[in-house]
């Protein structure tokens, strides 16, 4: 009995010991006879990171996948294990900064033949709101720089460098400030006065009938602003907002003579005007004496006492005036610089008097006819 128990035990040891050799057999023959590669490297190459052609799948029998970097113009193709975009790139030994570009994005899942390009920032400087920004940028366009540093454009803003240009490391990107404003401006449309004739009125005087009132010319002008400082202003638009009303003004011509008591007896006027007054002879009238019109007026008398020098459109020509200190005058004369409210009395050389400032002029009867009478004359003195 204990013969026949030791012979079935010795048996199923022996099987046991079969059965190890057989699997370690097995596993020895289905062994990779070499390693499997871990990484391939390829020398930096210029190319487009744009354009690149697609690496071969490779993957390793340790399931390790093949993809390539393109750093700027490096160009690199590794084997990884990694799963995600950043970890393959820390696993290379390449370090980014925050504010490089890396495509696909960072925590993006890898697929064999994955292309990861990075496009290095570099540092630009933001002049905006009265604020100077410190960044960096892998961005080449002022919008998107300024979009990705959270600094808006809104209606007319802008930058310089403008959107096509190209932002180069180092250069400072200014942001404008746009607004604009409007701007009103009344300009008055003086009105205009019509004369009426009133007979009712005496000679020389005046009287209001209807006032007058300006008009408004409105300008509406357009201005604009960048970064606070007036740059330019635009007259948009003007238009008539009020009309102006004119004045009516009635003048007398009802005549009325008057009489005067002078030194030399009483004389009957039928108007009487304040000019200015100069005297003059023959040797100040502009002539040499051996000039034919020496001494001779515009009516062809000579320049002598009781002479007077007038414009014939304030005192009828070939009339009679009374000055006082000087007498009766005849207007014979105009002179050639006698203009206005102005009156040059004549004079022998003999008995020549000084004349200058003001005096009233005292126009004799009778009154011309009223086609001839200025009932308007200056309100202003010469």
């Amino acid at each position: 009995m204990n013969m026949k128990r030791a012979l079935s035990n010795g048996l199923l040891i022996a099987g046991f010991l079969s059965l190890a050799v057989a699997g370690w057999m097995t596993a020895a023959l289905n062994a990779p006879t070499s390693a499997a590669p871990t990484s391939v490297s390829l020398t930096s190459t210029k190319t487009n990171p744009t354009r690149t052609a697609m690496p071969p799948i490779i993957t390793t029998r340790d399931n390790r996948i093949a993809l390539t970097i393109q750093d700027g113009r490096a160009s690199q193709t590794i084997a990884t294990s990694a799963t995600t975009v950043a970890d393959a790139l820390t696993e290379a030994g390449i370090a980014l900064m925050a504010a490089d570009g890396v495509w696909p994005e960072r925590d993006a899942p890898l697929e064999p033949g994955t292309v990861i390009q990075i496009a290095r920032s570099f540092p630009v400087t933001i002049l905006a709101d009265g604020r100077t920004i410190q960044t960096r940028t892998y961005q080449t366009n002022s919008r998107d720089i300024l979009l990705a540093a959270g600094v808006n454009l809104v209606g007319y803003d802008y930058a310089k460098p403008g959107p096509n240009e190209f932002v180069q490391p180092g250069d400072a990107i200014q942001v404008v400030r746009v607004t604009e404003d409007l701007r009103i401006e009344d300009e008055p449309i003086p009105f205009q006065t019509i004369w009426q004739a009133n007979s009712e009125l005496e000679l020389d005087q005046q009287a209001v009938i209807s006032g007058g009132m300006s008009g408004i010319q409105r300008k509406r002008y357009r201005l604009r602003y960048e970064n606070g400082i007036l740059v330019s202003e635009t007259l948009e638009n003007e238009w008539t907002a009020r009309e102006p009303v004119n004045q009516v003004v009635g003048y007398g011509t009802r005549i009325v003579p008057r009489v005067l008591e002078t030194p030399d007896g009483p004389v009957e006027y039928w108007r009487v005007v304040q000019m200015r007054v100069t005297s003059y002879t023959a040797a100040s009238s502009g002539k040499e004496p051996d000039d034919p019109w020496y001494g001779i007026t515009a009516s062809g008398v000579p320049v002598a006492k009781g002479i007077v020098a007038v414009d014939r459109a304030i005192v009828p020509f070939k009339s009679y005036v009374y000055v006082p200190g000087y007498g009766p005058g005849y207007v014979a004369d105009t002179g050639g610089g006698i203009r206005g409210r102005w009156i040059d009395l004549g004079y022998d050389e003999e008995n020549f008097e000084w004349w200058k400032g003001y005096v009233d002029v005292y126009y004799l009867t009778p009154a011309p006819p009223p086609e001839d009478i200025n009932y308007l004359l200056p309100s202003v003195l010469p």
